[in-house]
Parts: C-alpha cells; sequence; structure tokens
C-alpha cells in the first residue's frame, strides 16, 4: 500500500516538474523574443531599409547630375572676318545686316576718304553691333613707299575721322597696311611718334576684289565669281583664321553670305580681331603677320 503511494507521489512529482520545465523554457523563449527580435528578421529589416535607402540616394544622385550636368567647355572654333577700303555706301549695309542676321561680328579697316557724311550712319550702325574698326589709310597708298610725314598723316588723319563721324570719339587700335605692305621703319615712324597700334594681316585671302575684276571685264560670271572667291576662302581656313573682304565690291555681300552659312552650320563663332586674339582680356598684345606681301614677321614694341 505505502509502495502504491509512494510511487503516485514520485508520478506526480515528475509530471509536474515536466510541465515547469516547460512553461518555463515557453516563458524565456517569448520574453528572449521580446527584448531581441529574431536574427533572420532583423537582418531582412536592415536589408530592406538598405535597399530603400541606397535607391533613394541614386535617384537623388540622378536627379542632381541631371539638374547639374556639366556644361560642355570645349572651346569655341573662331574666326574674324575683316573688310578692307570702306564703308561703302552701296555694300556695307548689306553686309551689316548679314552679320545681324547670323550674330556675327567682324573688323572693318575703313579708308578715310569713305569716311563722310553719307557714310556716318554706317559707321555708326557697325559699332553700335558690336563691331570693330579699324584705320586702313587715307587714300589706300602703300607705307613703305612714301615719306614718314605721308604715313603720319595718312593714319592720323583717319583716326580723327573715325573719331569723329562714330559719334563715341572711337580710338582705333588696330591698323592694317594697304597691300600688307609693313616694315620696321614703317613701324618705328609710328611708334616714334607715339601712335601706338597693331598692324593686323590676314590668314585666308578671298581675292574678292580679282574675281571682282573678272567679273566685270566678261571673263567669268557673276556665280563664277562669287563661287571663286568663296572656294578659295574655304581652302585657307580653319579655327582661329582671319579672312580679308573688302565691302566695295558687289559679289562680297553673296561671298559673305555663303561664309557665314558654312561656318555656322560648322559651329564657328565670328568674332572681331580683339576677341580673336584676347586684346579685351589683356592677353599678351602681338602684331599678327603672315606670308601675304609683309616683308617679314615682325613683332610690333612694347
Amino acid at each position: 500500500m505505502n509502495k502504491q503511494i509512494n510511487f503516485a507521489l514520485v508520478l506526480i512529482l515528475l509530471v509536474v516538474l515536466s510541465v515547469g520545465i516547460f512553461v518555463g523554457v515557453a516563458t524565456g523563449t517569448f520574453l528572449f523574443d521580446l527584448a531581441y527580435p529574431d536574427e533572420t528578421t532583423v537582418e531582412s529589416s536592415d536589408s530592406e531599409s538598405t535597399l530603400e535607402s541606397t535607391s533613394g540616394s541614386q535617384t537623388s544622385d540622378q536627379t542632381t547630375a541631371a539638374t547639374n550636368k556639366p556644361v560642355d567647355q570645349t572651346p569655341t572654333k573662331k574666326i574674324a572676318i575683316t573688310f578692307d577700303d570702306g564703308p561703302s555706301s552701296a555694300n556695307t549695309k548689306a553686309i551689316l545686316d548679314l552679320l545681324e542676321q547670323y550674330n556675327a561680328k567682324a573688323t572693318f579697316f575703313v579708308c578715310g576718304s569713305n569716311l563722310t557724311l553719307s557714310t556716318k550712319a554706317t559707321l555708326q550702325r557697325t559699332i553700335a553691333l558690336g563691331c570693330e574698326i579699324g584705320n586702313h589709310t587715307v587714300s589706300h597708298k602703300y607705307l613703305t613707299q612714301i615719306s614718314e610725314e605721308e604715313i603720319l598723316k595718312e593714319i592720323q588723319d583717319t583716326n580723327k575721322k573715325i573719331s569723329q563721324y562714330s559719334g563715341t570719339d572711337y580710338k582705333c587700335i588696330f591698323y592694317r597696311p594697304p597691300g600688307g605692305f609693313i616694315n620696321r621703319s614703317v613701324m618705328d615712324t609710328l611708334y616714334n611718334n607715339g601712335i601706338s597700334m597693331y598692324s593686323i594681316m590676314w590668314s585666308s585671302d578671298s581675292l574678292d576684289w580679282q574675281y571682282q575684276s573678272r567679273y566685270k571685264k566678261g571673263e567669268i560670271t557673276r556665280d563664277e565669281a562669287v563661287q571663286g572667291a568663296f572656294d578659295t576662302i574655304v581652302r585657307e581656313t580653319t579655327d582661329g583664321t582671319v579672312i580679308l573682304m573688302h565691302d566695295i565690291h558687289e559679289i562680297t555681300v553673296d561671298v559673305l553670305k555663303l561664309v557665314l552659312e558654312k561656318y555656322t552650320a560648322e559651329g564657328y563663332t565670328f568674332v572681331t580681331v580683339s576677341e580673336l586674339f584676347g586684346f579685351e582680356d589683356n592677353a599678351p598684345k602681338e602684331a599678327y603677320f603672315n606670308c601675304y606681301y609683309s616683308e617679314n614677321r615682325i613683332t610690333p614694341k612694347n
């Protein structure tokens, strides 16, 4: 009898212990989960959070990159078109119309003999359009073939007329010697008498005067004259070229139109001599010489 009672007590004790252990384990696990979420769950949550953060960062970066896209700083190709012998009542206005149409600038080397009341408005419009005025002497005399007194008169008188008719007291810093004839003696004459100007030559000669002459003589048609001058320019023109034309010739208007069309389409900008050589940026100032008619390459005194 006692043995049966003892066995029952032991059995009950074992059941109670087992239940206690089960309850304890279950309770401990529950409390642990409350304090420390399951490791797999944490990693999954962090992974999703990181993904969202990365995605958001990429979107922000892409937006910033699109908004702050680097500006193309590739140097613009530049050409300086220059006109000699004007202004012309017949042609210069049409040339200015074309320059304005193409948002282009040019440099005009004018002759004092052509600066009159009838061309005054043309000169002033040229300056107003942002173009540049240079000195091409009064009467187109070759400076290497005249006296010092005549050299000074040719340059000084033209400067005075430019200032007078400009309406803005315009000051010339460039001259182009007629025919391109220049030497150290001529330059010394100018500098020694207080005329600090720079002689500007060219690197692409349109020969428009020659084609104009052939056309007038009946040797070629007008269209052939225009195309011939244009083709001559194209053969010699690249980035940094100074083109020589003459605004006193009628074919030059049509030649200019072809030049503006072609080089605008190719991404060129048409600038003044000052802009091409950096005179407006206080860059080192040197005269521009080449093989055309000049006796040698000369850099003027500073």
